[in-house]
């Protein structure tokens, strides 16, 4: 391994926001020990406008493998692209892909370093085992290592007082009392597995305003609202709706302000460890030693069947998160709290 790298390129091209939280760790422990290189992230298009953002990448580039760069065509035409920027180390990131590793070598990056997770060790220069049961901070800080790069675990989030700014305006708008206690619920992921029943959290938010008296928001995309909206309705206790409402470093702005967060596995749950917030993390289909809230003050809630975790985006019974009950997040809802 060589003593410095002038272009390096750093490979995830499956993650998502939170993938991207999780990441930075590694990408700061890059520019650290290789402060003059050019560092280039390759990254799917969905997390683009997130890293524009993040202050240890130079450059995005952008692999949209199920669109524009779909198939054989577009991945002959990005190694081609990559060849052309003539990095000198490529880091595989993706926790299993052998598509990256492939591209790194057909791009002709000289230094090749990632773990050997689906036999991809054969396309590395170096590799190390897979580690499947350990936080995906330190996966992807084991990866830096083989490049000569220590670093250690803590969260960033790229938010600044712009964002600040107009949270507190809103909540003043919308009669958030700055002296009682406000927690965030935020009900939505991405995998239908992983989420929790609506008339859970229904019932939750109830009890919430009813039994502790905190205020409570809850979060979420615009493509959210609708259901949002539906939860409020049923609880019946006029949470204030959010959704729609705050862009990801808005969000990251009010989840900073909150006193906690309740949320299954999902990007909110990484911004809000990123930000100092602790989390009531309700886990089934993936693995909280994975992907749980990282840090310390976190509360996870997990009661794991035989299989679990699965990984699967689609489950008929979802036994794993309706083994949650309502009492149980709501007891640990209060001795977060104190």
């Amino acid at each position: 391994m060589r003593r410095g790298f002038e272009r390096i390129l750093a490979m995830q091209t499956g993650g998502w926001i939170g993938d991207m939280v999780l990441l930075t760790p590694a990408l700061r422990a890059l520019k650290r020990r290789y402060p003059r290189s050019h560092l280039a992230l390759l990254v799917n298009p969905l997390v683009e406008r997130l890293m524009m953002r993040n202050p240890y990448v130079d450059e995005m580039i952008v692999y949209d493998k199920r669109g524009k760069d779909r198939g054989l065509k577009g991945f002959i035409e990005m190694a081609a692209r990559l060849r052309k920027r003539r990095f000198d180390l490529a880091l595989i990131f993706h926790p299993n892909s052998v598509r990256s590793a492939l591209l790194a070598l057909a791009a002709g990056v000289p230094e090749r370093v990632g773990s050997n997770a689906s036999m991809r060790g054969l396309l590395l220069t170096r590799s190390i085992p897979d580690e499947k049961w350990i936080h995906e901070v330190e996966r992807y800080l084991r990866v830096t290592r083989l490049a000569g790069a220590e670093g250690e675990g803590r969260l960033e989030f790229w938010h600044g007082e712009e964002e600040r700014r107009y949270i507190r305006r809103l909540l003043k708008e919308e009669g958030i009392d700055p002296g009682k206690p406000l927690v965030a619920v935020n009900p939505f992921t991405t995998w239908p597995s992983k989420r929790w029943e609506a008339g859970r959290f229904a019932e939750l938010i109830r009890r919430l305003k009813a039994d502790l008296g905190v205020q409570v928001v809850l979060t979420g995309s615009e493509e959210d609202l609708e259901e949002a909206e539906r939860i409020a309705s049923l609880s019946r206790a006029h949470p204030l709706i959010l959704a729609g409402r705050t862009d990801v470093f808005q969000l990251g702005a009010l989840l900073e302000i909150c006193d906690l967060l309740i949320t299954p596995d999902s990007a909110p749950m990484h911004i809000a460890a990123a930000v100092g917030t602790p989390t009531v993390a309700l886990f089934g289909p993936t693995s909280p030693l994975r992907h749980g809230p990282y840090g310390e003050g976190h509360t996870v809630l997990h009661h794991p069947p035989p299989c679990s975790p699965c990984y699967n985006t689609y489950c008929r019974d979802r036994k794993c998160m309706l083994s949650i009950t309502v009492d149980e997040v709501l007891e640990a809802v209060r001795r977060a709290l104190g």
